[in-house]
């Protein structure tokens, strides 16, 4: 089950955002994801419920998850083009070709943890 698996590392990395901070309890947890992840196969209400359930007993339990797609940038291998990708397989507009070569990003970044005050 990927989703747990990457789930249960958002946890961590909100623990260690939050190491020298312990009584901070975030309300918000903030994700950049790249639009060619396999993370958008799954929909996200199964998300939510995984975060939820990886989070629980930990410092992130309660916190809601936001997910931010990131569209990444590609270049047709025939007509040179490039262009934004926003989705996981998609033909290049200019020539149709499916030769599209994504530039190289994470698949997920913890970007923000917000903090109840």
């Amino acid at each position: 089950m990927h989703e747990w698996q990457l789930m249960t590392q958002v946890v961590k990395m909100v623990e260690e955002a939050l190491r020298h901070a312990p009584s901070s309890k975030p309300s918000v947890v903030r994700l950049k994801v790249s639009t060619q992840s396999h993370f958008f196969e799954h929909d996200e209400a199964t998300l939510q419920s995984v975060f939820a359930a990886a989070a629980q007993g930990t410092v992130a339990e309660r916190a809601a998850l936001e997910i931010l797609p990131v569209s990444v940038t590609a270049h047709c291998r025939l007509c040179e083009t490039s262009c934004e990708m926003h989705e996981l397989l998609q033909c290049c507009p200019r020539c149709g070709s499916a030769s599209l070569e994504a530039e190289s990003v994470p698949e997920v970044v913890l970007h923000e943890v917000v903090v109840k005050e």
